[in-house]
């Protein structure tokens, strides 16, 4: 009998130990094609506290020195009197619509870094407002006429003209019915064969909206595998659903979601090893502009390291080739969100484009011809909303306006221009000018030695700056200067159209590279040689803001801090201003730190060699530096008069012993350098621990810790302030500030 119960036991340990080690086996392959940036963004969204630069920190965020900053600083108030002076109506009118338009107060904000907002805030109220269009161009309330490179979010392929008449034209075609929902407009039919042959796929079904096309196709997937995982990759963009959004803005828990990298062949090992489990995977082809990182967008410009770009044309057509042939053997639906790649690569799309067909297409944007749709094509067996064998299992996808007869009309006419004979020679054309201009631009980008090259992928393109900075967001308001018309994303991601002649190119190059010019000139992007330590001072002051986001410090405590840090610097204004008293500090100072350390094994020797580091700091004070005692009282420190009867007594007790002893040998002067060491040790805790008594009795205990740590910390800001780097030949003013 216990030796039956024995060989279950081992049986169903056996079990265990086998599932135990594959489940790790799949942890670990899995570990090593994971992104783990997404879920790291969302952890540290958590954690990190709101922080805003200062005016001096604004222009100082990568270590630049006051002249830089000072030209900068000019340089933004001249650029925010032009756009101010520009377009009076357009701020008037986002003033007005601001507090109860929170889409506008959304973009606005995601438009900059979070640590400079408060500052472009107060100095920029950008909105666009626009009344018409003329080929590329839009016209604003202020009369002006600018160039168009944000494509309406990727609906102007065509050109705005084109649309118009195919918004006109399928609106005359319905026109009879109204907007009837329910019962189906004749032109229906005709669209889903034209939508069938462009996609190559089976089955068609409408949507109001890209991101309400892909939770279709998302759930579409689930119920017909009857799995939940759905692989993505890391920056791809899928839309606002929390359910394919990984990173930042999604706030419900992910365990439906894997997130994988681009590019990897970890993550093709996964995709086959992981088969059973997945539902499908999720490809945006426009992600080969920045494979693994987030979708481009100024916000996230904080250097240049966190942007790449990839040659979509070559190495990640043999990627998505890769992923094709893994998810076809392994039994797993291959989905193409072509929302924005959708009909502007090529007729046919991404697919086409790339050369790799997938199970599932999401499209929206351009294919209703200027109207909102989202679209997903997909093959039979994927997109069954019920189950022949469970009636009461369904999968609930539909829309109000899913097939609204506005929509339908202007569809049709876009997809039956679309499958023209000559459409496919436009978008040649289309594309081989904007590659010129592109090769154009970035050859003049280079003669000039200005910090950016332009990349794109069809009539796709963005700015990818070649040099490290903290202010590469700032070049889309001075492109807006120029006359350039950009999205909510700025630079991160711009279009150009059909309808885009050489002329306007032409215009669009000049527009960049003077944009390009005049940011450079206002000293915001500085050369290596302009700027030593660059690189360097920008990663320890990220550094330096990520700790300081994460690390909540108790508020009594920065106040203290802050306080110290204010002190130090309004004594440095009142009596520090001569250049050798400063050097005079940088010794004083390095011998005061040496000496802290030496304090704790030879104390004779530390007294000894501080007394003489203090001597020297105090020559400079009292022949050296203008007479600023007034001020110096004000700080509740000691004043130069103070000083020197301090000093006074720290020479009395040598003396005393001196004129005391009995003889003058080496071995007497020993004796009396300890004891003087000891006393003059004895004295300085008398004096410090005495000034901190009597500040504690004439105005607080807090106070006179601002004192007492500003005395002992002295030596270490000193260094920092009075290094040959910071050296300022300056002069006590009237009002105690440093000229």
């Amino acid at each position: 009998m216990n030796d039956g119960w024995l060989v279950v036991a081992s049986v169903l340990g056996l079990l265990v130990a086998v599932l135990v080690a594959r489940r790790t086996a799949t942890g670990l392959r899995t570990l090593r094609a994971r992104a783990l940036t997404p879920a790291l963004s969302r952890r540290l969204a958590r954690w990190v506290k709101p922080r805003s630069y200062s005016e001096a920190e604004f222009f100082r965020a990568d270590g630049a020195g006051e002249p830089w900053a000072r030209r900068r600083h000019e340089g933004l108030d001249r650029l925010a009197a032009i756009l101010q002076a520009r377009h009076p109506r357009s701020r008037a009118w986002g003033a007005a619509v601001r507090e109860g338009f929170s889409d506008l107060r959304f973009t606005d904000a995601n438009r900059v870094p979070f640590p400079f907002q408060r500052l472009m805030r107060e100095r920029f109220d950008l909105c666009s407002v626009v009344s018409a269009s003329d080929g590329p161009y839009l016209h604003d309330l202020d009369g002006q006429w600018t160039l168009d490179v944000s494509g309406a979010y990727g609906v102007n392929v065509a050109g705005f003209a084109r649309y118009k008449e195919w918004m006109a034209r399928g609106l005359e075609r319905v026109q009879d019915l109204g907007p009837v929902l329910g019962p189906v407009h004749p032109v229906v039919a005709e669209n889903i064969a034209l939508l069938r042959q462009v996609s190559g796929l089976d089955e068609v079904s409408f949507h109001m909206s890209g991101t309400e096309a892909v939770m279709a196709a998302v759930r579409l997937a689930r119920f017909n595998t009857g799995r939940k995982l759905i692989v993505c990759f890391a920056g791809a963009y899928h839309g606002w659903w929390d359910g394919v959004q990984p990173g930042l803005g999604s706030e419900r828990h992910l365990d439906d979601c894997l997130v994988l990298k681009d590019l990897h062949p970890a993550s093709l090992d996964v995709v086959r090893r992981r088969a059973r489990e997945i539902a499908a995977v999720l490809v945006n082809p426009v992600q080969s502009f920045h494979p693994n990182t987030p979708p481009p967008s100024d916000a996230i410009l904080l250097t240049s390291d966190v942007r790449r770009t990839e040659d979509a044309s070559s190495r990640y057509a043999r990627w998505l080739q890769q992923l094709g042939a893994v998810c076809t053997e392994s039994g797993i639906p291959l989905v193409f969100d072509e929302v924005y790649t959708g009909f502007r690569l090529a007729p046919g799309g991404a697919q086409e484009h790339f050369g790799v067909r997938a199970d599932m297409v999401v499209y929206g944007k351009t294919v209703a011809g200027g109207m909102p749709i989202g679209v997903v094509c997909g093959r039979k067996a994927l997109m069954q909303r019920f189950d022949p064998e469970r009636p009461m299992r369904i999968a609930y996808v539909i829309g109000t306006f899913s097939a609204h007869p506005v929509v339908m009309g202007a569809m049709n006419e876009f997809l039956r221009w679309l499958v023209e004979p000559s459409t496919a020679q436009q978008y040649e054309e289309m594309n081989e000018r904007c590659a010129h201009w592109v090769r154009a631009t970035n050859q003049r980008l280079a003669d000039a030695a200005l910090p950016l090259r332009v990349v794109h992928l069809g009539t796709v393109w963005t700015v990818l700056f070649t040099e490290p900075g903290r202010y590469n967001w700032l070049l889309q308001y001075y492109l807006r200067a120029e006359g350039l018309t950009l999205s909510w994303v700025g630079t991160g991601r711009c279009l150009s159209s059909m309808d885009f002649t050489d002329k306007d190119y032409d215009a669009l190059q000049a527009k960049l590279v003077n944009a390009a010019h005049t940011m450079k000139a206002d000293g915001w992007w500085l050369t290596a040689a302009e700027h030593p330590g660059r690189d360097k001072h920008m990663r320890a002051g990220l550094l330096r803001e990520v700790i300081g986001s994460l690390v909540r410090v108790p508020r009594p405590l920065l106040n203290f801090y802050t306080e110290v840090m204010r002190r130090k610097k309004d004594d440095h204004h009142a009596s520090h201003s001569n250049t050798i008293n400063q050097l005079f500090h940088i010794v004083s100072s390095s011998a005061f730190l040496v000496c802290y350390a030496l304090a704790f094994w030879d104390l004779t020797t530390a007294m000894w060699a501080g007394l003489a580091a203090l001597f020297l700091r105090q020559i400079g004070h009292a022949i050296l530096e203008p007479p600023c005692h007034d001020k110096e009282a004000l700080l509740l420190g000691f004043n130069t008069r103070n000083k020197s009867l301090i000093l006074g007594a720290y020479l009395v007790i040598p003396l005393v012993h001196l004129v005391r002893a009995e003889a003058w040998t080496g071995e007497a002067l020993a004796s009396i350098m300890a004891t003087v060491g000891w006393q003059w040790f004895v004295w300085t805790l008398a004096v410090v621990g005495g000034r901190v008594v009597y500040l504690m009795w004439a105005h607080n205990v807090w106070l006179a810790m601002v004192w007492f740590v500003k005395l002992i910390t002295d030596p270490l800001t000193d260094i920092a302030a009075y290094s040959p780097r910071y050296l300022r030949r300056s002069r006590c003013n009237a009002d105690g500030r440093t000229a």
